[in-house]
């Protein structure tokens, strides 16, 4: 009896670890499948396994598809998730600072490419480059930010900068430090661009009285306003689009 009772511990013991590096094995052999999937059709990726493969270098020896779907089922897409706050990313169990730093790289990574293409061509009023690049930067804030493109005599940009960051619904903007930066920058035109977290990018009176008064001080210097953009998450509007700046 004390024999049978040791061989089938023994052997319960052995089923145990042979089940663990099975589990494992096949752990390991998912990611090879998922690698090779992308290698052969980056497009037939999912959202979810985009997300799992990031988190591979993270997490070398855990299941990352079930973080993934949480992530989404959490921010709803791809980006939402990547431009999510680092406060709401670490409320989803089982992640932390290293997962934080990673969506703040490739946030980053990701702007910087969109301006790339403003810094080798021209840029005019309502440049659909230019959109883009803020909405990928400001789409999803949930504070106004106040930022200015400063652009040279021959239309090309010299340098971009946030001038001011508001609350949750208002800016303070500065016309004279607007000003003052562009003569700083030796700019001949300048765009002016704003988020609204509202959702909402329809300005308003305070919105198209700055604009005005924006363009009037930039004009006493020489210096034109070829547009002030607002984005929201889902929408933008150009005010050269739909008003006489220059």
């Amino acid at each position: 009896m004390i024999i049978l009772e040791f061989l089938d511990t023994k052997m319960l013991k052995s089923n145990f670890l042979f089940n663990d590096v099975s589990d494992k094995n096949l752990y390991r052999g998912h990611r090879q499948r998922l690698k090779k999937k992308f290698i052969i059709s980056p497009k037939s990726i999912f959202d979810y396994e985009i997300l799992e493969m990031l988190l591979f270098s993270i997490f070398p020896r855990k299941d990352t598809k079930i973080l993934s779907k949480n992530l989404l089922e959490k921010f709803g897409t791809l980006k939402n998730t990547i431009f999510a706050p680092e406060k709401e990313v670490k409320k989803v169990k089982g992640l932390g600072d290293s997962t934080v730093i990673l969506f703040a790289l490739l946030k980053e990574t990701f702007i910087r490419l969109s301006l790339q293409p403003l810094k080798e061509r021209p840029v005019v009023s309502s440049d659909t480059h230019v959109i883009e690049y803020y909405k990928n930067m400001l789409s999803l804030e949930k504070k106004e930010q106040f930022r200015v493109m400063f652009i040279n005599s021959s239309n090309k940009l010299i340098a971009e900068e946030q001038l001011q960051h508001g609350t949750v619904d208002q800016v303070n903007i500065y016309l004279r430090e607007v000003v003052q930066r562009a003569l700083d920058h030796g700019s001949s035109a300048v765009i002016v661009v704003h988020n609204h977290p509202s959702g909402n990018p329809k300005p308003s009176k305070e919105d198209i009285i700055m604009t005005e008064n924006l363009k009037h001080s930039l004009s006493v210097v020489n210096i034109k306003l070829l547009d002030h953009i607002i984005i929201a998450e889902n929408s933008t509007y150009s005010f050269a689009a739909f008003h006489k700046l220059t």
